[in-house]
């Protein structure tokens, strides 16, 4: 709309300056004089044609960079237009309280070490004495076993004892007197038998009818059967005479000293309990303070977990002291000194990536349904001209100005062009052609437009039908071919018929 008011004044202006004209020459015939003009010859040209949109040049990405810790700035390493590369050390803080934290956490692991082997050492330390209470517990059993056994052996000697200080107290039975008696008898009678048969074997040795070995044979059967009657006269007269007091001397001895045996061996089973008692209360101890240990590990060993996760973080925190690059671009600025205290998150450096650059481009919301991602885009800055790709399409407009932005992205590989500057955007969508003439040369007298062609030298004013408005041009719908050579600037002054001066003027 300004621009067909721009027109509607031009047209004005060009009717009143030919009044003027026609004022100053009425009634005089004079020879006409040649109107410096400058011309253009018409061509076809785009009518899909959305140039002279601008847009301000963007870094692809942009990002600004900032400790994670606080403290004072050691040194900083990159400039104000530094070429940088992802992970590239950009500054670092003073390390020296940080470092510190690292070693009091690195102690902490140490003496957290030492409780847990110190614990270690106590639970291996309470397992020999369980181990050890368990021997002795055992042992304790086999000795109230060993003792207990001798009270049954010492009883049962008791017993035989008294068995036998009773037989003795008794004296022998008339049974066995008659069995002693008969035992002399027949150890007399086998005594007078071998007694006869030697003093026979004797008269024949002496006759030379036996042998000396008969002989002497005989004489030993003499002396044992003469033995055997000793033998069995004491144990009848043992028997019918009773025990002596020494043998009751010597069977109450026994007697004694079998209780004795059975009071040691009592004695031994209550010094075995004891002693098991003991080995229980001390195996019960060990086992306390086995699980104390257990305990006291559980506590060293949580301990220690914490405090390698503390050096962890010391460290991880002692690593935030350095400053890398998150992208390989350029240092756009540099917002801190050296030597300066910052606090976490503070901006150090803004950096961005520059080998391709951006431009959001206003689109009126009608038109935006043209555009397509991946659509190529002619960009110009002064007279370098690169091709873009549409990148990205809002999705809402923009309340301000009812445009859509457009994110379109340019290659610049050679960093020829920076952020900031302004370019201008032409992108083609069609081959819809028509012919289209500076709004300049477009005139109208009432409601007919025309224009003014150069044929021969001389000014022709020809009709037109026009059309839309872009980008400063006017579409002419009929009355004009490609090729006509038509009068763009100094019209206004042209009348039909005039001759045309093209030299000064710009003719195609």
């Amino acid at each position: 709309m300004k621009r067909w008011s721009l027109l509607t004044i031009l047209v004005c202006f060009t009717l009143v300056m030919t009044a003027c004209t026609a004022q100053k020459t009425s009634g005089v015939e004079a020879e006409k004089i040649a109107i410096n003009v400058e011309v253009a010859s018409v061509s076809n040209e785009s009518l899909d044609a959305i140039s002279s949109l601008t847009g301000t040049l963007l870094p692809y990405e942009e990002t600004v960079v900032s400790f994670e810790v606080g403290g004072r700035i050691q040194s900083m390493n990159a400039s104000i237009g530094d070429t940088i590369k992802s992970g590239a050390a950009l500054g670092a803080l003073d390390p020296a309280n940080y470092k510190l934290q690292v070693e009091i956490a690195e102690n902490a692991i140490l003496q957290s070490k030492a409780a847990l082997n110190s614990s270690d050492s106590a639970i291996n330390s309470a397992e020999v004495g369980i181990h050890s209470a368990d021997a002795g517990i055992a042992s304790s059993d086999e000795s109230i076993k060993s003792a207990k056994a001798n009270i049954k052996a010492t009883e049962a000697r008791i017993n035989s004892a008294q068995a036998s200080l009773s037989a003795l107290d008794k004296g022998a039975r008339e049974q066995e007197k008659t069995q002693a008696k008969l035992a002399v008898d027949r150890a007399k009678s086998a005594y007078t038998k071998v007694k006869v048969d030697s003093e026979r074997i004797e008269g024949l040795y002496n006759e030379g009818l036996a042998t000396k070995k008969e002989f002497d044979d005989i004489q030993l059967q003499v002396s044992n059967a003469q033995k055997d009657v000793e033998n069995a006269e004491q144990s009848y007269s043992l028997i019918i005479e009773g025990a002596t007091e020494e043998q009751r001397k010597q069977v109450l001895a026994s007697i004694q000293e079998a209780e004795a045996g059975k009071e040691q061996a009592q004695a031994g089973v209550g010094q075995s309990s004891a002693a098991k008692g003991q080995a229980v209360a001390a195996r019960d101890q060990a086992v306390a303070s086995k699980e104390q240990s257990v305990a006291a590990k559980g506590q060293s060993q949580a301990a220690y977990e914490q405090a390698v996760i503390g050096k962890e973080q010391a460290e991880l925190t002692f690593s935030k002291t350095k400053l890398t690059s998150s992208l390989t671009g350029v240092v756009l600025d540099k917002l801190v000194s050296k030597g300066q205290q910052i606090n976490p998150g503070d901006p150090i450096y803004k950096l961005g990536r520059i080998d391709q650059l951006k431009v959001l481009l206003p689109i009126p919301d009608k038109d935006i349904k043209q555009w397509k991602v991946e659509d190529e885009v002619s960009v110009t800055l002064y007279d370098q001209v690169k091709t873009g790709k549409v990148n990205k399409i809002y999705p809402q407009t923009n309340a301000g100005t009812g445009t859509i932005s457009v994110e379109v992205v340019i290659p610049n590989e050679q960093l020829e062009w920076v952020p900031g500057q302004v370019v201008k955007a032409n992108r083609v969508t069609s081959d819809n052609n028509g012919i289209l003439v500076p709004i300049e040369a477009v005139m109208s007298s009432g409601d007919t437009p025309y224009v003014f062609k150069e044929v021969k030298g001389k000014a022709v004013k020809t009709k037109v039908e026009t059309g839309s408005l872009i980008n400063n041009k006017i579409h002419i719908v009929s009355g004009l071919k490609e090729g006509d050579q038509v009068i763009i600037r100094g019209g206004e002054l042209v009348r039909d018929g005039d001759p045309l001066k093209t030299d000064g003027g710009k003719k195609q």
